[in-house]
């Protein structure tokens, strides 16, 4: 969610399994069951306490608060924006709720499956917008007067229960349509109400204590009767756990009995299907009887370095050359959290290559510059002291906020994002100088809890922004919109997990370091599943061969930057880092060269320039010398300031 906060200005259920396999052993495996608990994390009672959170907050004492998550906005904001539980739409009113089946619209610059409020339901004696009770990665459950609503990722039901009983109306009458199901049909959707210790009477709903009722629409192809039957209880005691080998490995488990899931085609293999299918913005989604769902994605290991040994030695000059102009120029850096962070991270790969092409005397100029901007921020005490360059805890949302914050970082937007960068930068001069790791360590342990702490605590929500079930991550850290959550920058989210990854092992913290490589590997591929390599054949009238913004209700070709082509493709590269050419190198050739293509146009494009050639050298050897001979010519002005000439060059000669 990159510039949310401009645009924003104008216009228990589930539970994460830890991993405590050995990071660096290829075959670990990892299946720990039930909440994950961080007993020996980092203490952010090192940092000031500051809190300018002043956005309502609808949270229960006890729950960490859930920024960053699909549902956030039940949370924080104002009332009765809508979340998107694939395939259904749900939103607060007040005494209740409203949702119903959505169903993807594609037009020529997105893809379209916006809230639909065909069912509503208000509770006798309740009013507002209910409260976060139990609040997970995958699930959430609001308590509304005698009610409890829970919502999780993958059971395609609106699940109503209350243990001293109540009673609801309905906005449409259902009648029944056998023992336990009644049904109701709003323009072309069924609903149906599974009910346990539940009856219905037209408009009325009567739960008995400890009884419950389950709303969802009637899959296509499918039947209510046969849907209620293969619904059990409402899944609270479900858990997601995953594993390391060869690939890396998600399973999401739903107890006490099985439940009706609804899955991405892909990972319907090996269930009980055939209960109908959904229509969505990601493709069919099939309904199936399950306990459990486990998908495979290729696995992606972190890197520090590209790998120069190839290169020739007109290259290697050519990349010297360019080192000595960039590590020769000293431009003022900035001092927030995302650009300043970012002008670190191009210093860390300037001193990566000075090394590697043992250029000594640009290693300890480069070296010198970052050691003296990563002990400002990494003092503990910093912001005590300035307004820049420094980190404080936020009490009240349960996080680290850096100082000066940008694009709505004080509200928890685009962490990863920010101190993917920070966190690169510290593990690459870290590994360099111990001394340095040990002076920033204390500081930088808490950055990388902040986005990524591998289990739940008092002080951090486990993974904050990281959705298993969709394998990616959300950026937005309030979500006060429209269309659900939101993640622009593919990339940069792949590059926050690499850099946490990398900063776990430099720790010695194993459960860390095993959780980001999981992260990282997820996050790899659903940035070539649903931003770059998408199968979008199910909706010709979307021309175009990327998604740049996925939300949880429309996929985008759109930025909240620039609406140029360079943007919509260059925002899913930046900035280019060494374990991005792995998962980007498996994008086929042929859709590299047409989507690179159509991003540059027919001039050399304002910004971006640089990493399309970098994409474009992926794709054979004819584009790499292309690209090779695009890059030696392309202007300063062109060169993005996370990036360098010298770094371009180096991984063009590096791409196979």
């Amino acid at each position: 969610m990159r510039r949310a906060v401009m645009a924003a200005l104008t216009a228990g259920v589930l539970a994460i399994a830890g991993c405590t396999g050995a990071p660096d052993d290829p075959v670990s495996v990892a299946t720990t069951a039930g909440p994950a608990t961080r007993v020996d994390g980092p203490d952010p009672a090192i940092l000031p306490t500051a809190s300018a959170q002043t956005v309502p907050t609808r949270v229960a004492e006890g729950v960490v608060p859930p920024t960053n998550r699909w549902y956030s906005a039940l949370a924080f904001g104002d009332p009765g924006l809508p979340v998107f539980p694939k395939p259904l739409s749900f939103q607060t009113v007040d005494g209740g709720f409203t949702m119903g089946l959505t169903r993807p619209d594609p037009q020529e610059n997105a893809i379209l499956a916006p809230a639909v409020a065909d069912v509503t339901v208000t509770f006798d004696g309740a009013s507002g917008a209910g409260e976060v009770v139990e609040a997970t990665p995958v699930a959430v459950t609001l308590a509304t007067g005698p009610a409890q609503v829970t919502l999780a990722q993958g059971v395609p039901v609106v699940a109503v229960s209350s243990d001293g009983g109540g009673t609801a109306t309905l906005s449409v009458p259902f009648a029944l349509a056998g023992d336990a199901v009644a049904t109701a049909t709003v323009g072309t959707t069924t609903y149906g109400i599974a009910l346990d210790r539940a009856s219905v009477d037209g408009t009325t709903l009567d739960i008995d204590p400890g009884g419950a009722a389950q709303i969802f629409a009637v899959p296509d192809g499918g039947s209510a009767t046969a849907f209620a039957a293969a619904l059990g209880p409402i899944a609270r005691g479900a858990d997601a756990s995953y594993a390391l080998g060869e690939v890396a490995t998600t399973t999401v488990s739903y107890a006490p009995e099985p439940t009706v899931v609804a899955v991405p085609a892909a990972r319907a293999g090996g269930l009980d299907c055939g209960l109908g299918s959904y229509a969505t913005i990601a493709g069919q989604y099939e309904v199936c009887a399950a306990s459990s769902v486990s998908w495979d994605v290729p696995r992606t290991d972190p890197a520090a370095a590209l790998d120069l040994s190839g290169i020739t030695d007109p290259e290697r000059d050519a990349i010297t050359a360019a080192l000595a102009a960039d590590a020769g120029a000293e431009p003022e850096l900035p001092a927030d959290t995302y650009f300043g962070a970012k002008a670190l991270y191009r210093l860390a790969n300037l001193l990566q290559l000075a090394d590697a092409l043992g250029e000594d005397a640009y290693a300890e100029q480069v070296a010198g510059t970052l050691e003296e901007q990563l002990d400002l921020w990494g003092q503990a005490s910093g912001c005590d002291e300035r307004a820049e360059r420094c980190f404080t805890y936020d009490a009240t949302l349960r996080g680290v906020v850096g100082l000066a914050p940008a694009f709505g970082s004080e509200q928890f937007n685009d962490h990863h994002f920010h101190y993917g960068y920070l966190l690169y930068a510290a593990a690459i001069a870290g590994a360099r100088d111990p001394d340095l790791a040990e002076r920033i360590g204390p500081v930088m342990d808490l950055v990388a809890e902040d986005i990524a702490a591998p289990g739940t605590s008092d002080a951090f929500p486990v993974r904050r922004v990281f959705d298993p079930v969709e394998g990616h991550s959300w950026a937005s850290g309030l979500s006060p919109f429209a269309d659900g959550n939101n993640q622009e920058s593919s990339s940069e989210a792949v590059l926050a997990w690499n850099a946490v990854a990398l900063w776990a092992d430099l720790r010695g913290d194993d459960a860390l370091g095993a959780s980001a490589r999981w992260m990282l590997s997820a996050e790899a591929e659903a940035a070539t599943r649903l931003w770059l390599a998408p199968d979008l054949a199910p909706f010709p009238e979307y021309p175009h061969g990327i998604v740049a913004i996925q939300w949880g209700a429309k996929r985008d070709y759109a930025t909240w930057f620039s609406a140029e082509p360079s943007a919509m493709l260059g925002i899913q590269l930046i900035p280019g880092q060494p374990a991005a050419m792995a998962y980007l190198d498996t994008v086929p050739d042929e859709r590299i060269v047409a989507t690179a293509a159509e991003a540059w146009g027919a001039a050399t494009p304002g910004q971006f320039a640089d990493y399309l050639l970098m994409y474009r050298a992926l794709a054979g050897d004819e584009e790499r010398a292309a690209a090779w001979r695009a890059a030696i010519a392309l202007p300063d002005t062109a060169i993005d300031d996370g990036d360098s000439r010298a770094w371009m060059l180096a991984w063009i000669a590096a791409a196979d």
